[in-house]
This record gives structure tokens, C-alpha cells and sequence, in this order.
């Protein structure tokens, strides 16, 4: 059992927030080796300028064996999947087989032992999985990311911000910049075993907030649309998926106080790993206006 923080990090994906917690990474003084692994078949993959140093191995997601020689060349200690659900499903018991694991997003313990049938079970699922084959594991939830606020608003199709129903129940946001960060701080700043990591669920959060606030913020008009009407985008699958998201808000779903196990909200639980990084200013919607 390691008794050190992270030396070598594989991060598993390079999108929204794997960039993110990449360039959080490197910007510690202390930072551990990174290596960058991204499927096989997405041929040319780069990285931004800022982080060209950083080796990026084409791997085959569905390859234990490769992936296992991939995390021994370089002594990984930890893996960090960005890969999203439902896409990187399979992919994460994969990754499992070959290391250690970390995941994000919103709370799901409670989700299969109350009998529901939606992605949230599925992260409970592969987290009882980690455990039948003794992985130790960290999962993150950060709500949502602040940068996807304009875009579940309409914002980029339309210069109003739609809320479907009132828009006026709190939520979790937190910036990806914040994300990336903690997650760089605590593996490099806490021992893997420690109680503070292994297999805990870390819930943070930078702003509680509604969708009528957010859009305050952003300085637009809200239209507001009935349950049944649809929020414009440029597809009938993002419009969807933009009602869905707004739906789980507005139902308490992506509140990081919300204990779907009990069905009860508690606001101290919303933001309770944000201790693990003392002295840090969180950023809220307001503060990132303009920013992304």
C-alpha cells in the first residue's frame, strides 16, 4: 500500500476537464509525472501549446494487457478517467483491471439500492466493482461545470437564457479550473491510502446556485419554457440532453447535498471536501463571466 502521494499520473482522456486537471498538474511545484492516454483510433490527437510537453500514447481502451504495460512503463500510481458516461462505460471496468481509479460528477451512492435504472446506478455499480477487486478509489463530485451553464441555457444558440419551469432551486456548479485543481492538490498533497482518499466520495462545490441566478449573472433574459416545450439547440439530442440536465437541476439532482440514498438535502454536505483544500478561493459564475 503506497504511503506517498501521486509520483506518475495517467490521465485517461483529454476533453472538457481531463485538459483541465492536466494543466493543474503541471502547474504544482511538486508535480508528479503525467502521462496522457487517448484511444487508438482518434488518429493526430494534440494538446494545447501550453501543454505539448506532455507524452500522449494512443492505447486501445478495450486492451487490458496494453494498457497494463502502459501504467507499468511509467510506474503510474494513479489513473484519473475523464472518459463520460454512458460512452466510457465500459471502458472504466477496463481501466479498473489495469490500475488504480478516480471518477467525477454528481451523487449517485444510493441510486442501485433504491432500484433505479439511469447512469447514476451505473457509477454505483462500477464503484462496487473497484471494491470486489480491492481497488482503492476516489470519486469526485463537483456538480455541474460552470463552463456548461450557457450552453443548457441556449445561450449559444439564442441571445435569451431558457429555463424550463421556474429555474428557482439551488444547485452545485463548480469551474472546471477549480476542478482540475483540486484534484491536482489533494493526489499530490494527501497519501493514496490515506483516509482522506482511498475510497471516499469527495464532494465540492463553488457556488450554490439557481438558473434564474445563473442567468442574472451572464446578464440575459430568461424566457421560460413549459414542461413539455423544448429548449432551443441545434440538434433534437442536444435540446434534450439540455432539458434533461436542467430537469436534474431543478429537481435537487445535481445538488451535491443530496443523499439519494435517504432523499433528505444537507447543505454542509454539498461542499464538505472543500477543506481538503485550505485557503483556496473558489470560483462562482459571477467571478467566471467572460472567462470561458
Amino acid at each position: 500500500m503506497s504511503t506517498s502521494s501521486a509520483k506518475s499520473v495517467a490521465i485517461i482522456g483529454v476533453g472538457t476537464i481531463g485538459t483541465h486537471i492536466l494543466r493543474a498538474f503541471l502547474a504544482l511545484p511538486n508535480r508528479p509525472k503525467v502521462v496522457v492516454a487517448t484511444r487508438s483510433n482518434s488518429k493526430g490527437k494534440t494538446l494545447p501549446d501550453d501543454l505539448a510537453s506532455v507524452p500522449v500514447v494512443p492505447v486501445d481502451y478495450t486492451d487490458v494487457s496494453a494498457l497494463t504495460s502502459l501504467f507499468k512503463e511509467h510506474a503510474v500510481d494513479v489513473v484519473i478517467s475523464t472518459l463520460p458516461l454512458p460512452a466510457g462505460q465500459k471502458t472504466q471496468y477496463v481501466l479498473a483491471d489495469a490500475a488504480k481509479a478516480a471518477e467525477w460528477g454528481s451523487p449517485t451512492e444510493g441510486a442501485k439500492e433504491r432500484g433505479e435504472k439511469n447512469l447514476f446506478t451505473v457509477k454505483d455499480e462500477f464503484a462496487e466493482y473497484l471494491k470486489s477487486i480491492e481497488l482503492p478509489s476516489t470519486r469526485f463530485y463537483t456538480g455541474l461545470f460552470i463552463g456548461f451553464l450557457p450552453w443548457i441555457g441556449a445561450l449559444d444558440v439564442s441571445e435569451n437564457f431558457h429555463i424550463i419551469s421556474k429555474g428557482d432551486k439551488p444547485f452545485s456548479v463548480t469551474s472546471e479550473a477549480d476542478i482540475g485543481g483540486f484534484v491536482a492538490h489533494v493526489f499530490t498533497n494527501y497519501h493514496l491510502t490515506s483516509p482522506e482518499l482511498a475510497n471516499k466520495s469527495l464532494r465540492i462545490e463553488g457556488q450554490s446556485v439557481t438558473l434564474s441566478e445563473a442567468a442574472e449573472s451572464y446578464g440575459k433574459k430568461i424566457v421560460y419554457v413549459t414542461e413539455d416545450g423544448e429548449i432551443p439547440a441545434r440538434s433534437a439530442e442536444e435540446s434534450h440532453l439540455k432539458k434533461a440536465l436542467q430537469t436534474f437541476a431543478q429537481d435537487g439532482e445535481l445538488n451535491n447535498g443530496w443523499d439519494r440514498k435517504s432523499q433528505t438535502y444537507s447543505p454542509e454536505l454539498a461542499a464538505s471536501a472543500n477543506k481538503l483544500w485550505p485557503g483556496h478561493i473558489w470560483q462562482t459564475v459571477g467571478s467566471t463571466v467572460g472567462k470561458n
